[in-house]
């Protein structure tokens, strides 16, 4: 008998759900029978060996997010003191731990969030119920990630940029849906239209190079839940103050 590719992972506990199962075929790290999976959907014999290219796991969908694209930023986590600015269950505060982090600003407005295995990491200072516009870190972070929802960057960024030295790389995942305006987002919540997307997105651009220097920028390989794209950004203070 064959069965659906991502189901067949589930029930063989190479992934939690489904849907962490289509990350991983997305990300191509699944192999069927020695040749690598491209759909979720296919069908598969149930004798078929099926194997996982994937020596790193994270605790949430975040952390294959910023897997994506951290190689193509050139972003080094080693022996860094991070900043994860809406680590919500960890994803990025992972990611960044198993990359040789030596301590990990999490901090979040929501509380109750953050997985237990990070909650227990001595190298994780965790900071719920708190807004990153009223906080500062003791030591200055060299690296910033951000993971923020129902809340536009255009908010968060100014504080974030009080908290960076000009040697700082800041991470910040956009996602287009709450940099939108009304007309721009549908009642789905999701950006389909390439077209709004890309204006949305030079909208960003043109408002963040008031305030920094966007060095690089990559589209995450995985979506949102929704199936919205996300964009990754690396940004600098500018020498001269922005």
């Amino acid at each position: 008998m064959k069965q659906r590719l991502d189901k067949m992972m589930v029930a063989r506990g190479l992934a939690a759900t489904r849907s962490e199962a289509a990350n991983w075929i997305q990300l191509g790290r699944i192999h069927v029978n020695g040749r690598v999976a491209v759909k979720a959907g296919e069908f598969v014999d149930e004798t078929s060996d099926v194997t996982m290219n994937a020596p790193e796991r994270y605790v949430s969908r975040a952390g294959l997010k910023l897997a994506s694209v951290a190689h193509k930023l050139a972003v080094s986590f080693d022996g860094a003191v991070v900043l994860d600015v809406g680590s919500s269950t960890g994803g990025f505060t992972d990611y960044a731990l198993q990359h040789g982090a030596r301590l990990v600003y999490a901090v979040d407005v929501g509380t109750n969030q953050l997985h237990p295995k990070l909650r227990e990491d001595a190298r994780v200072e965790l900071h719920e119920k708190t807004d990153i516009r009223d906080f500062s870190p003791a030591q200055m972070p060299d690296v910033v990630v951000i993971d923020a929802s129902f809340i536009s960057l255009r908010q968060i960024l100014p504080h974030v940029r009080t908290l960076a030295g000009l040697n700082t790389k800041i991470i910040a995942m956009v996602k287009p849906q709450f940099e939108a305006g009304r007309r721009q987002l549908g009642r789905s919540g999701v950006i389909k239209n390439n077209t709004i997307r890309r204006q949305i997105l030079a909208d960003f651009e043109a408002w963040a190079k008031h305030y920094f220097v966007i060095i690089d920028k990559k589209d995450s390989d995985v979506a949102g839940v929704k199936g919205n794209l996300e964009r990754f950004y690396e940004l600098r203070l500018a020498k001269n103050g922005g």
